[in-house]
């Protein structure tokens, strides 16, 4: 397990599938949940900030009208908030 994944690994996602992607890049964790929701994490250099994502389904209406966009600017408290925002919306 890559060290950057270890981070996540304690997560408590409600029943959610996780999906590691890429360390540092736009697409880092997907989180899937069984109802169509997804929770998307990624990194945008330009911005030098993390987004958590939340979208009610991964289509193109979910996309154009997200739950939440959480921007983070810190790596280490990347793992709270996103714990933060599963508990949120499951």
């Amino acid at each position: 397990m890559s060290n950057w994944i270890e981070e996540y690994s304690n997560l408590d996602l409600k029943n959610g599938e996780i999906k590691f992607i890429y360390d540092d890049d736009q697409d880092m964790i997907e989180i899937r949940y069984k109802d169509g929701m997804l929770i998307d994490v990624g990194y945008v250099e330009e911005d030098r900030k993390y987004y958590i994502t939340v979208v009610k389904s991964d289509d193109k209406n979910g996309w154009q009208n997200p739950l939440e966009i959480v921007e983070v600017s810190s790596k280490e408290v990347l793992p709270v908030e996103i714990q933060n925002t599963v508990m949120k919306y499951r």
